[in-house]
């Protein structure tokens, strides 16, 4: 079908430059920002208003709407950046979440943010969003990569067919940034709505003239809402049933069963009509050119291979642990050892005078709280090489790979999303559940989501690869990421064939060309996530440290005083012994193990804090004060050696494993050695095991009850623990007969 000319006989143009103006006059615009997944708007935000809302270059990075606030003059200037939709009538969260937004915020303004290099596509949207009587503007983005396809767009044929300002940006490279605000708040124009056939005009018509009297309803939104009443659209449908406006749905089910009895199809006919004005549009704006092949599309031959991919990805996995050993490992050691001895010395000459003070910081915070910061340069590295893996587009594709695996478990490749983001923490990955259509793929990823690995379980596997397998660390870390993913794949399994049967059927994955990540935008990811734990570190974990202390300080039995109880004799350690038993069968019966799984149930990085209060902190209660000279020159000298150090391990990428215990105590911090002399490889393996699968910390837990309820929270809890024992007992059995 033909579609009729972009120009509607019922714009109140009067209407519309009072409306232009009262914007122009607003001492606090708002302008939601909107546009197809991963086409670069919250880059684009972050470049005009300097902010650091998340970027990632896959769909479904944005769940839910965000807001940057700005100053320009004397204005504040509110951004709201909405989830990625394809279109306004709502098929998942991301695309309700931008629907009712655009219906209930209020705007004063709408910055359209399009790929230039996928216009046809994205100008569907677009022309949904000229049905709402609201000034708009073009972000034409990604122009770069528009021409390395060899694709040039005429800007003026654009404006001139959408009736609103077109400015060409890159986001990424701040182009085309500077004035883009201006002209969305200055220049932006109501364009011209799409016409559709006659009848459904007429339709629309009548019941934007019953809208008219309808205080209720957002006069922006009339057209709008009368097509996607006339669609069928059943989300609006139900809101303006329950709000009151039943005539209304009424009356428009009368017009769809006119128009069907009439032999028209009012859903298809306003599709149709859209697709083929968008495609009018793009062949008008984009002259024909030849295509090129593309970085993307020959790195994809290797990326997406059916025999190759998954190699791949596991090799890429791989790598990234193994450089995150190599060069973070020297300053672990670094803060584990000699910092954390010199500040111990500096706190015993400062405290001297107060003995309980002194035993507070240099036998519990220290050993406790430093222990756990001593994997930052761990955890930086990791989120840097993750970064740029997320950034560069290579994430998307490691779904397309398990969306075989995913459909095989009735899920979509979209749900491999979460479970990846659950490296970094699981309970933003439960909130980004969202993203999947389905209530019961919603509730299946969150109750497997805690198996995947996530940052906080990373100390306690380099601590203890450190201490019992430090030729083979980065192995030992990329085997347990694994088996937490194969025990959330099979675990899924048993719940699809249970309890949570599948739905419906799979969607459409979007794979977005491949970019290489601003150096800038990696660090800021990489630096936020690390301050985040280093902040836990600071509040969780000190508050953890405290109570343990207190725990260790209490006498079990009577005739004994607070603060010299032997730990073993004190409550925290006769609470551990008798819990103890029940972990005897997985290698690690004893109670300085056990209890520090105790704490870990609040948060996973506290493990470690745990033990190193456990095993260090009556020997660091015992520092010797230390001279401030004295300390500065055995950091420096500290510094130097770890940086060296790391140069020096780099070319050790490619060596090969060996799982032999290593006999150099000298080269470990003391926490690893006394883990090493604690525990043997396949105890201090099944302990790995326990760690990565028992229960959630307590924010996700939280998460979950939020999203899902109680009961699915805690059956989660209860059969994680089960699983985790039953895995770190077989674990244990039979490594203890080969390591």
């Amino acid at each position: 079908m033909t579609a009729s000319p972009p120009i509607s006989p019922r714009v109140d143009e009067a209407a519309c430059a009072a409306t232009v103006e009262r914007l122009r006059q607003h001492r606090e615009p708002r302008a939601l920002v909107v546009g197809n997944p991963n086409t670069g708007k919250s880059t684009l935000i972050n470049a005009v208003a300097g902010t650091r809302l998340k970027v990632g270059n896959w769909s479904g990075v944005t769940v839910e709407k965000r807001e940057a606030h700005l100053r320009r003059g004397e204005q504040t200037v509110h951004l709201l950046d909405l989830p990625g939709a394809y279109s306004l009538s709502p098929h998942t969260p991301e695309e309700l979440i931008t629907r009712t937004a655009l219906l209930d915020e209020a705007p004063d303004v709408l910055l359209n943010v399009l790929d230039a290099g996928n216009l046809e596509r994205n100008l569907y949207l677009t022309l949904q969003l000229l049905e709402f009587r609201v000034p708009l503007t073009i972000a034409l983005n990604l122009v770069d990569e528009a021409k390395n396809k060899g694709l040039e767009v005429d800007k003026t044929a654009l404006e001139r067919e959408l009736g609103v300002p077109v400015v060409e940006t890159v986001g990424v490279k701040g182009l085309g940034t500077a004035g883009l605000l201006d002209t969305t708040l200055m220049s932006a124009q109501v364009g011209h709505p799409l016409r559709y056939p006659g009848a459904i005009e007429s339709a629309a018509f009548d019941l934007e003239h019953r809208m008219a009297s309808i205080q209720t309803l957002p006069p922006h939104a009339h057209r709008y809402l009368a097509l996607s009443l006339l669609e069928g659209d059943p989300s609006l449908r139900g809101r303006l049933s329950a709000t009151g406006h039943a005539e209304l749905v009424d009356a428009a089910d009368a017009h769809r069963a006119a128009l069907e009895l009439a032999g028209f199809d009012p859903l298809i006919e306003i599709a149709e009509a859209r697709y083929a004005r968008a495609g009018e549009i793009a062949r008008l704006a984009v002259p024909q050119a030849e295509l090129k092949l593309t970085l993307t599309e020959r790195l994809d031959k290797l990326a997406l291979h059916p025999w190759l991919g998954i190699p791949i990805f596991l090799a890429l996995v791989l790598t990234v642990f193994r450089l995150t050993f190599t060069v973070a490992a020297p300053f672990v050691d670094l803060i584990g050892g000699p910092l954390q001895e010199v500040a111990s010395g500096w706190a015993a000459g400062l405290f001297g005078g107060v003995p309980l003070l002194k035993d507070i910081v240099v036998g519990a915070i220290i050993p406790g709280v430093g222990t756990v910061l001593s994997f930052l340069p761990t955890l930086l590295v990791l989120y840097l090489a993750m970064s740029f893996l997320e950034d560069s587009g290579y994430m998307a594709r490691a779904a397309f790979l398990a969306d075989r695996t995913m459909r095989g478990l009735g899920l979509d490749g979209r749900a491999f999303i979460p479970l990846i983001l659950g490296f970094g923490c699981n309970v933003p990955a439960v909130y980004a559940t969202r993203t999947l259509e389905r209530q019961s793929d919603r509730v299946l990823v969150s109750m497997i989501l805690p198996f995947m690995s996530c940052s906080a379980r990373l100390p306690v596997y380099v601590i203890f690869s450190a201490a019992l397998f430090p030729k083979a660390g980065a192995w030992i870390v990329w085997s347990m990421y694994i088996l937490g993913m194969a025990v959330a794949f099979a675990f899924a399994w048993v719940l699809r064939k249970t309890s949570l049967p599948a739905e419906g059927s799979g969607v459409l994955l979007e794979l977005p060309p491949y970019r290489f990540p601003a150096w800038k935008v990696i660090w800021t990811h990489a630096a936020r996530r690390t301050a985040s734990f280093a902040k836990r570190a600071r509040t969780t974990v000190l508050a953890t440290v405290a109570v343990v202390w207190v725990l260790l300080s209490v006498p079990a039995v009577s005739g004994q005083a607070f603060g010299q109880v032997s730990p073993e004799q004190s409550l925290f350690g006769r609470t551990s012994q008798a819990i103890s038993p029940i972990f005897a069968p997985l290698g690690f019966g004893d109670w300085q193990a056990t209890g520090a799984l105790i704490p870990g149930f609040i948060a996973k990085e506290v493990v470690v804090g745990t033990l190193g209060q456990i095993y260090l902190g009556e020997r660091a209660a015992q520092t010797e004060p230390l001279g401030l000279v004295a300390g500065v020159q055995q950091t420096a000298l500290a510094i130097w050696e770890a940086l060296k150090t790391s140069l020096q391990a780099l070319p050790t990428l490619i060596a090969l494993p060996s799982f032999g215990a290593d006999s150099s105590e000298d080269q470990k911090t003391p926490l690893a050695a006394a883990l090493a002399t604690a525990f043997t490889p396949a105890s201090g393996l099944a302990y790995l095991v326990f760690v990565l699968l028992y229960t959630p910390c307590v924010a996700t837990i939280g998460a979950m009850q939020a999203e899902h309820g109680r009961r699915v929270a805690w059956l989660t809890v209860a059969y994680e623990m089960a699983i985790a024992w039953g895995a770190g007992l077989i674990v244990y059995q039979i490594a203890r007969w080969f390591i």
